[in-house]
């Protein structure tokens, strides 16, 4: 019996909890090779194009394109559950007093 037909064979919770299972270690095994927060020095940031914040679990790009060429892998390789890509705006966390080491970074995360 193959992976799929294992698959195939639970019922749809048993088949949902499976499937999330593989995504979630897809994730973990993603970001396990990326700087982290706790790795970078302040000036780190302007030399790198996509670190792991552990505190957020999420994965930050420089660029809405590698995000989501990033999501698509992950996604590809871990089947039905979804990544989600965003941004965080200057302009909005501006306004919103909430400047931080995420602003003007492009995010992967999931839930």
């Amino acid at each position: 019996m193959n992976i799929r037909q294992y698959i195939d064979n639970k019922n749809a919770d048993e088949r949902e909890d499976f499937e999330f299972h593989v995504f979630e270690n897809v994730w973990r095994e993603f970001t396990l090779h990326l700087p982290t927060t706790m790795d970078m020095e302040d000036d780190d940031c302007n030399s790198i194009d996509i670190w792991y914040s552990e505190s957020a679990d999420e994965i930050l790009c420089r660029s809405e394109e590698l995000a989501d060429m990033i999501a698509n892998i992950i996604e590809g390789i871990s089947g039905e559950h979804e990544a989600h890509t965003g941004y965080y705006d200057p302009d909005e966390d501006e306004r919103a007093g909430e400047v931080d080491e995420y602003t003007g970074w492009y995010y992967v995360d999931y839930d």
